[in-house]
């Protein structure tokens, strides 16, 4: 081995870790490889990096948006339990249906209750299809309140007003509401009877208590 540019050979006091041949520029190296733990650390952290990749980034799992969406609807539902007297009533239903909190909020809700039934995205399953303008035992927007809190047990609806609150209840008809519409992957064709298009926002002018119990969870 060359010892022209081996700090040994100038004097130099050094480790006794031999030195390794290869030469960059006139700079070698101390033969020191790393640390066992370390190098397993690195390989570890190689092979986790595939299932996370495939579980993250090409669909076999929950991606990291859809996660954060879930997370954030959580908080909101957890808020909409605290909210004040929200009134089951057309004025409070639709602004609440077209409010992004809110939508969340009774996201949340409906995914986690409500899905197994109607799908994830109100398509319908053993339950209606809640994203036509056809309907069974809705006449207008109050009734999605009505039915969801007092259920329709000899057709299978349970009833929900045991579980949730009474804001929960009504920021769900407001997201059932939301609801219509929409368009879902697999829809269940139309049931009941077609019905008149929810009145507008303009239309139902909210009351005051309801907007002002609303604007505490945003």
């Amino acid at each position: 081995m060359s010892t022209v540019n081996d700090p040994r050979a100038a004097g130099v006091e050094t480790s006794s870790e031999p030195v390794r041949e290869h030469n960059f520029d006139g700079i070698q190296e101390y033969d020191n490889p790393m640390p066992y733990w370390w190098k397993a650390i690195f390989w570890v952290t190689f092979f986790w990096s595939v299932p996370y990749f495939f579980f993250y980034h090409v669909g076999v799992g929950e991606d990291v948006d859809s996660a954060y969406q879930r997370d954030l609807g959580e908080f909101y539902e957890a808020q909409a339990a605290k909210l004040g007297d929200l009134k089951p009533d057309t004025a409070t239903i639709v602004s609440l249906s077209i409010d992004p909190k809110m939508k969340l909020a009774g996201q949340a809700l409906f995914r986690s209750n409500c899905a197994t039934c109607h799908g994830a995205d109100g398509g319908g399953g053993t339950g209606p299809n809640l994203t036509d303008d056809s309907y069974l035992n809705v006449k207008d927007v109050v009734d999605l309140h009505r039915i969801i809190a007092d259920g329709l047990v000899g057709k299978g609806m349970p009833e929900w007003r045991s579980r949730f609150s009474e804001p929960q209840l009504v920021v769900l008809a407001a997201y059932v509401a939301g609801l219509r519409g929409t368009t879902p992957a697999s829809p269940k064709a139309p049931q009941g009877e077609t019905i008149a298009p929810w009145p507008d926002v303009a239309e139902s002018s909210p009351p005051a208590d309801s907007v002002a119990s609303a604007a505490r969870v945003r």
